[in-house]
């Protein structure tokens, strides 16, 4: 077995960092007048009773325009088979008025949140920002799991998208 080697190379650590797996998401949200998604890959369940998630947005990011206590989240989760459909929202979205598609993709809004999710999805967790807390590069929101929509049981899905289904290394 070869010697270990310890680094603070900056290059290898992002490597390193990078071989972490984690799913790929979208992250819906909505104001009053606005609609957005984008892709997500900083996730992960933090608690069962009640029910919460964590995730990081990076500072700067559009995303944030949308975060307050209280506001409607929703967690978009797709088919290991649909990493084209998550690359479309790396960039911010462009909806059409009438918000019945974004980035050229058709999506639904869920009628109480008026969230927003793209038709094609495997399902939404919908629930309402709890916390928000800045750890320099990047805001870690929590949020509860209040309900799912979903066209048919998670018990009936593919496999759920991850990054190692992509050559994406990050989102968030």
């Amino acid at each position: 077995m070869a010697e270990s080697v310890a680094t603070t190379d900056d290059a290898k650590l992002r490597s390193a960092l990078w071989s972490i797996t984690s799913g790929l998401y979208l992250l819906s949200l909505a104001s009053a007048q606005r609609l957005h998604l984008m892709t997500i890959s900083l996730v992960m369940q933090v608690a069962k009773q009640p029910r919460r998630l964590a995730m990081s947005i990076e500072d700067g990011a559009v995303s944030l325009e949308f975060v307050a206590p209280s506001a409607p989240v929703g967690l978009v989760l797709l088919d290991a088979s649909q990493a084209s459909l998550a690359r479309k929202f790396a960039k911010p979205p462009v909806f059409d008025p009438s918000h019945t598609s974004a980035n050229g993709v058709s999506v639904v809004r869920e009628a109480e949140s008026g969230l927003a999710m793209p038709s094609e999805a495997l399902g939404m967790l919908i629930g309402r920002v709890q916390s928000v807390t800045g750890l320099g590069s990047h805001w870690l929101m929590t949020t509860s799991v209040d309900t799912l929509v979903a066209r048919q049981p998670p018990s009936e899905w593919p496999r759920v998208l991850s990054m190692s289904d992509t050559r994406m290394h990050y989102g968030g």
